[in-house]
């Protein structure tokens, strides 16, 4: 997608400022004028521009001198000094100061095109390096993008993945909680020929409502009580990388009319601003919810819902493929080895029996935070069976929760598991909403609303919610 590069043209004299801009536009630059160094200081501090081209002979605050200031501002635009000096003092010392480069008036237009463009390939490359510097900061395992299994159906989910990869088709992943949706969206990207760029992610069941539209797509200066700076948003963070929209079935439904618009045309308006902007981003969407019964309900639009599901990518829950439990125990237990300095640390047979014959409501997050808390508390390299499950290994047992109705006859359905384990985690948790959901590896909205259709449940069995 093709993104037009912003010029802002600082120059007193009239017949500059309008022939500029006009020859700019030949290129498809889109173009903008100040007339002082204060005007353009002002313009910068509101609106984003890729390239300034500065007249050294301004009236008050000299060329030089904006220049200085231009360059201390949060994410500074590349500036071309325009000078009438024939001599190349002028030109070196603006370079000196900072300057991208210099152009002596009147400039032939290709060679300012040229400059232009050089000089906004060189600020997109220094923001994609930041962007990179902070990738490089997460944990290894973290960032590396494997999918462990051992099962036939992974095997293929991961094929599928790779081939998706190839391509910047928008894919929603759905599948349980904990199931490694998020491992499966940085596969996708590191095997994509963005994988260069970070990987932006969000987890929509965490933004509050009201501030859902400022984060997406960023708001202009002044464009609501407390908008004192320009802000870029997650949109603008994502332009020739990645987006991952985690629990995209929790964004409000007026956004998701503004996200389907930027899907479909790949432009998108600042809260504040008349301006339409392009970025070029590729989407990944993940849930835990079933979007077409949302759909159905109108808590969803069908029409986004169609646009997300181009690729659809399910991860089924781990009790659906045991036999990727032995995997994943062994890789958790590589990762703390190296953590806590523990090169023996494994488990012991009894250990490794109960860990590989549980059915994993919580899936691949729960086996992990277990496994975590084991190591983390054994005394010993070798992990007794003890330190195993130590409250849902009762669940194995015939021991059923009291506070949680326990079906016999039939198979319940993952609905019914899914409620029984929430009930479960929340008053295992003494009612504490916060520390339910970190538990469960969900977010407080998510919970809330599982909650309230649980309410009739709550109230029948008397369970205090803190």
């Amino acid at each position: 997608m093709n993104r037009k590069i912003r010029v802002l043209v600082v120059d007193d004299d009239p017949v500059f400022q309008e022939l500029v801009p006009e020859q700019l536009a030949v290129f498809d630059f889109e173009a903008a004028v100040a007339a002082t160094g204060p005007d353009a200081l002002d313009t910068l501090r509101r609106t984003d521009y890729d390239v300034v081209l500065l007249d050294v002979n301004l009236p008050g605050l000299s060329g030089l001198d904006a220049l200085r200031e231009i360059k201390q501002l949060e994410d500074a635009p590349e500036v071309i000094m325009l000078t009438g000096d024939n001599s190349l003092s002028t030109g070196i010392e603006a370079m000196r100061r900072g300057a991208y480069d210099y152009l002596i008036k009147p400039a032939p237009l290709d060679e300012m095109e040229a400059i232009i463009r050089k000089a906004d390939e060189k600020r997109r490359l220094v923001r994609r390096n930041a962007g990179l510097r902070a990738a490089v900061e997460r944990r290894s395992e973290e960032r590396t993008p494997e999918f462990i299994h051992r099962s036939r159906t992974i095997k293929s989910l991961v094929a599928q993945a790779e081939a998706a990869a190839r391509h910047d088709s928008t894919v929603l992943i759905t599948g349980e909680s904990g199931t490694g949706k998020d491992v499966l969206t940085r596969l996708i990207h590191a095997r994509s020929a963005r994988r260069d760029a970070p990987l932006i992610t969000v987890n929509c069941g965490a933004l509050p409502e009201a501030l859902f539209e400022s984060e997406f797509f960023g708001h202009e200066k002044g464009a609501f009580t407390g908008a004192n700076a320009l802000k870029r948003g997650l949109i603008e963070a994502a332009d020739g990388s990645t987006l991952f929209l985690d629990e995209v079935g929790d964004m409000p439904l007026v956004t998701q009319v503004k996200l389907l618009r930027f899907l479909e045309e790949g432009c998108f308006r600042r809260v504040g601003s008349t301006r339409d902007q392009n970025a070029d981003v590729r989407v990944i969407a993940a849930t835990n919810r079933a979007l077409q019964q949302d759909v159905a309900q109108e808590r969803f639009r069908a029409d986004l819902f169609y646009r997300l599901n181009v690729v659809s990518l399910h991860i089924p829950p781990l009790r659906e493929r045991a036999e990727d439990t032995p995997e994943l125990i062994d890789h958790f237990l590589g990762i703390y080895r190296k953590r806590f300095n523990r090169p023996a640390l494994d488990l012991t047979p009894e250990a490794r029996r109960r860990m590989e014959s549980y059915p994993w409501p919580g899936n691949v997050r729960e086996l992990r935070n277990c496994l975590e808390r084991a190591a983390a508390l054994s005394p010993n390299d070798l992990i007794e069976a003890a330190l195993v499950l130590p409250m849902l290994s009762q669940a194995q047992t015939a021991t059923p929760d009291a506070r949680v109705p326990q079906s016999g006859g039939p198979p319940q359905t993952l609905q019914e598991l899914e409620r029984q384990h929430i009930l479960r985690v929340l008053g295992e948790a003494g009612g504490n909403r916060e520390r339910t959901a970190a538990i469960l590896g969900i977010s407080m909205r998510t919970l809330y609303r599982k909650l309230k259709e649980y309410e009739a449940q709550l109230k029948t069995n008397g369970l205090a919610v803190g």
